[in-house]
This record gives structure tokens, sequence and C-alpha cells, in this order.
């Protein structure tokens, strides 16, 4: 029975599938507890028939009791994934994301709605500029292998890359290593080259494999496939050239000689991208490389790329630094062991903080990945939440019966107050009559003094227009009431002659005010010509026609006609108490204090001009009061 804490991590290959069991250990590493393969074939580089392989192959090896865990890292094959260092100019932290974004999209070959794909930000340039490397994977791949990994009742925590699990195997085995090295992961259908570098990681995949061996030898000896690549893995090798005796079995010769040709192809490509990581990436000649995957253990590998790099090369082995369980066949394990660097790679992503922690596993299933982490908490607090809403429950339960027993209580208390109560009523009613009579009738006192402050200030402001006219003409300027009268149907406060005549009958041209004063004393509204301070305008008919309120009053104006000095000086003397009575808001509303009607013409018997102010109350008067 699988241990609570074990995983499994699944490489799938293309040639093969290799699977491992981990479990953490109390020293805070990595313990292997079972690792097995299952070869693929011809189908597993081939994405039309891969899945029905795929599924096969899974099957066989989940059905072992030693991979009972449910919990899955994955890795696809090298081929299907797309990776790439960039190099990006300083910026914003904040325009970062935004950068990297954009290069995504111009650099995966795929539309970006159709991938998955992850970043990290690995270092910087001596320039200041970011190196990121990015990977995607379409995402029809993924949910192909998601598909079959559920069906088999197991449950995918995170999908890694060959590149990247493979760079945090070798940090991991061989951190003390320094210098420049080299890693060369040989698979079936496409290979990788790593580079480490002073704490830089450089890598670049190769479409060159070992299938490309069986195929070309398939080919010539008119085999099938599975037959040519059971003969590769039984009696293949690579023929080391120069003057060694071909091996008496010709088909063994041949094979050798086919994987020599193949080697030297891939070994082209090593050479190429040496030669770019030193040039581009400014990184130092290989002292030492390794060689990782299920290829890279065909017999004389390692010595014919010792001979053409001129360069130590060794096996990777990713087992370097992981605890082992005393029941594995530890000869088994160090014959495939460099096959198992990306699984190794995996597992140390569930342990261990890596240096290249990226993941494409779909958005929608790390949210549920993280809603499923969060179901034990959820689930606790609904209960507690339910136990809260008990003990409220039965507290309530508590109060509402201690209530009961004071309101019965207070009830045979308040009887006699009650009745009390309705005795008190009347008295309270006649009081309350009595308290508004004298509140009105107060107010009423406190009104009477309205009149006298009236006109106190309509005296202030014909004083000041007086003195602002002699201060602007030069003469002495007159200026006097006329009549004060309200605007209320049958109320006449002061019995003076109302003016609805002018003295002076003759037609003459009447003195309309000029545009340029109206402006100039901000009487238009709006600012516009149009409106018009003298019209007659639709008045509340719920204040002004009560005979008993005074809302409005006329004050009729004379003045000592200065058009001699300034044809404007009759109009600016008007309009400037105009200004002063609006500016007095305590008394009248501005909006509504206006000149009334037109100037009447000059009288030539006294030279004097004549005009009406329309003053709005602030708060009508009341007249008499009612119930007093």
């Amino acid at each position: 029975m699988a241990n609570s804490n074990s995983f499994l991590c699944i490489d799938l290959g293309a040639g093969s599938v290799k699977i491992a069991a981990f479990e953490p250990n109390d020293a805070g590493g990595l313990t292997l507890k079972a690792f097995a393969q299952q070869p693929l074939g011809l189908p597993g580089a081939q994405d039309a028939v891969r899945e029905g392989a795929l599924k096969k192959a899974l099957t066989t090896l989940l059905s072992d009791s030693a991979f009972a865990s449910k919990k899955i890292n994955l890795c696809p094959p090298g081929y299907q994934v797309f990776s790439k260092f960039s190099k990006l100019p300083p910026v914003e932290a904040k325009k970062i994301a935004e950068i990297i974004q954009l290069d995504a999209q111009n650099n995966i070959p795929f539309p970006i709605e159709e991938v998955v794909w992850d970043h990290q930000v690995i270092g910087a340039s001596s320039d200041s500029e970011l190196e990121i490397l990015l990977v995607a994977i379409k995402s029809e791949l993924v949910d192909r292998v998601f598909n079959t990994v559920g069906a088999l009742g197991k449950s995918v925590d995170l999908v890694d890359t060959p590149q990247t699990a493979l760079c945090n195997a070798f940090r991991h085995n061989y951190s003390e290593l320094g210098g420049c090295s080299m890693v060369l992961d040989i698979g079936a259908k496409s290979s990788n080259v790593l580079f480490f570098e002073d704490g830089k990681i450089f890598s670049r995949s190769i479409n060159i494999g070992a299938n490309a061996i069986t195929q070309e030898f398939a080919t010539e000896q008119k085999m099938r496939f599975p037959e040519a690549e059971q003969f590769k893995l039984e009696q293949g090798f690579v023929a080391l050239g120069g003057a060694y005796e071909d091996p008496d079995n010709p088909q063994q010769a041949a094979i050798s000689k086919i994987a020599r040709q193949v080697m030297t192809r891939l070994h082209i490509q090593v050479n190429q991208t040496i030669q770019s990581y030193k040039t581009q990436r400014k990184g130092g000649a290989p002292e030492r490389m390794f060689l990782a995957g299920g290829a890279s253990i065909l017999p004389y590998t390692a010595q014919f790329f010792a001979e053409k790099l001129n360069v130590e090369v060794d096996y990777f082995n990713p087992f370097q630094s992981v605890s082992i369980d005393p029941s594995l066949d530890l000869e088994e394990l160090g014959r495939v062991a460099p096959a198992f660097g990306t699984v190794v790679g995996m597992g140390l992503r569930s342990v261990f903080q890596c240096p290249v922690e990226l993941n494409l596993m779909p958005k929608s299933l790390l949210d549920k990945q993280e809603f499923d982490r969060k179901k034990p908490f959820l689930a606790a607090a609904v209960v507690v939440l339910v136990l809260l809403m008990l003990l409220v429950g039965i507290f309530f339960q508590q109060v509402a019966s201690t209530k009961r027993e004071l309101l019965s209580e207070l009830t045979a208390q308040a009887a006699p107050l009650t009745a009390l109560q309705s005795s008190l009523q009347p008295e309270e009613s006649a009081l309350a009559t009595r308290i508004d009579h004298a509140t009105k009738f107060g107010e009423m006192i406190q009104k009477r003094f309205l009149w006298t402050d009236l006109l106190a200030i309509v005296r202030q402001s014909l004083i000041e227009t007086e003195r602002d006219a002699q201060r602007q003409y030069a003469v002495d300027s007159g200026l006097w009431i006329e009549s004060l009268r309200p605007d209320s149907p049958g109320v006449n406060l002061t019995g003076a002659a109302v003016m609805d005549t002018w003295e002076d009958e003759e037609e003459e041209p009447s003195m309309m005010m000029d545009i340029e004063m109206m402006k100039r004393y901000g009487l238009l509204p709006n600012g516009g010509a149009d409106g018009d301070d003298w019209g007659d305008e639709e008045e509340e008919a719920s204040v002004d026609d009560d005979e008993t309120i005074v809302a409005k009053l006329t004050l009729a104006c004379k003045g000592v006609n200065r058009t001699a000095i300034n044809p404007n000086a009759n109009n600016a003397l008007a309009f400037n108490l105009l200004k002063k009575l609006q500016s007095q808001t305590n008394y009248f509303n501005p909006d509504e204090t206006k000149l009334v009607g037109e100037l009447a013409p000059v009288s030539e018997s006294d030279a004097t001009f004549n005009f009406e102010i329309s003053l709005r109350l602030k708060e009508p008067i009341q007249l008499t009061e009612s119930g007093l």
C-alpha cells in the first residue's frame, strides 16, 4: 500500500514511458521507492497513434501496486515542447509581464490561445538585460494526457518539461562543479543540449534522436520497426571508426555504422550549439560532458563524443544525491539511471525549491487544484459555521424565554400607569394647543421688527448707490423712494399712491436697458442676451395670491437725470441699486429680485427719471395668524 506522502513521476518520452515512486524522507530529501519503464515503439513518436500506445503503457505500469499513489508529476516528450531563451531590454518592473506576454506571442509558433505556456526570469546579463526561459505546449496535447491519466484514477499536480526537469536534477546532484558543464540528453525523437556555468543555464533542442538509427536500419535490412528496435537494444553500438575490424555479424556491422552516421549528424548540431553558446551567450568552452537519455546507453556513445569534442565524457547519474530503497535492484537501476534524469528532476520539485520552476498545467486545472487544496479547510469552516449557528440559536432561544418572563412582569407593573395615561391625554392635548399658540404669537412679535430692518436695508442701498455714482461721475447724484408697496391683493401698508402710470404721458422713445450694461452688471441669465430680468414671469399662486401673506414688494424709485454726463448713467444707477439689493440675501431672493418694466422717460419738468424694482422676500410675512 502506498504511503500517503508518496507520489509518482512519469516521463512520457517519445520512445518509452519511465515511472518512479518517491517519498520525502526524514532528512528532508527524496527517497526512490520503485522505478520501471515501458517501451512505446514507433507509435510513441507519432501523434496520430501516440495516445493509444500511451494509454496501454500507462495501464500496464500503473497496475503495479508499487505505483498506487494518486498524485502524479508529468513530463511530455521533448519534441512536443517549445522552449526558447530570450533577452528583454531593461524596463520598469510593472512592464515586465506585458513585454513577456508580447515576446511569447511573437516567438511561440502557435496561436497563443491554443497553447499552455509559462516563463521564468533566470537572470540578468551584464548590460542589465533580463534573460527569460519561455516554454509552451499545445493545449490539445495536454488535454489528451490528462484524459488518459484521469481515466486511470490519477490526478496531476505538475506538468514539467524535459529541459527544466533535467536542469533541476543536474543542479541538485552536481552543484559542486565549477566551470562550464554540458549535458547531452539523447531521446528517441529529439535531443537536448544543456549548459551550466557559474549559475547560468542555457539549453537547445535538436531534432535528431535514436529512432533515426532504428528507422534507417529497418529500411536498409527490410525489417519491421519493432524488430529493428529490439536488435538495436540487444546488439547495437556506435562504430568507433578508424582501423577497427567490423563485427562478424553483418547486421551488427550495419547498425553500428548507421549509429555512427546518426551520432555524427548529432555531433555537428552539438558543435554548432557550443559555438553559438560561446559567441552569443558569452559562455565558456565545455570542460566536461554528461550523457543522459535512454539512447545514450548505446555502447561506445561516450567514446564517440569524447573523441569528437576532446572533452571528458561521463554518464549523468540523477540518483547521486537521492536515497535508494534497499529493496531495489541497484544493478538494474545503474544501467537505466541516465534515462531517469527527467523523472528525478520532477521528483525534486515536490520536495525542494528548485532553480527552474515552470508548470504547463492549464489554468483551469490549476484553479481546480487550488480549490481541492482548500476543500478540507472549507469543510472545517462549514462545520464551525453550523456549530456556531447552533450555539447562536440556543442563545437566542434562552434570550427569548427570558424576554417573555420579563415582559409578563413589566405588563403587570404597567397596568396602573396605563390607566393614568388615559386620564392625562386630554390635558396633554390642551397643553400642546397652548404651546402652539404661544409659539406662533412669539413669531409674530419677532416679525414686528422685519419692516424696520427692510426699510433700513433699502435706505442703506440707496445711500451706497448715490455714493458710487458721485465717485464715478464727480457730481452729486440724487436717488429716493417714491413708494414701497406689497404685491398682495387687497393689502396696502402705507396708503401711498400706486404708480400705475408715469406723470409724463407724451409719446417719447422709451429708455431701454443697454445690453452691454446688462452684461456688465451680470444681469443676463446664463450670459445670454435672450434672458430678460425685466420680463413679467409667472408667479407662484400659492403664496402671491394669499391676501394674508406678503411675498413681494414693489420699490418705486426716482433719480436725478445724469444722461448729459454719460448716456448710460441712469441705467447704471438703476442696475447698481438692483445689484446691492440682490446682495442682501438674508432678506431678498436674488434670483427673483429684478427690475420691472422699462426706465420711464426723463421728466422735462424736474429732470428726473423713474424705475421700479420687484423685491422677492426670502421669508414671506404673515399679516394675520388664524386661531390666535
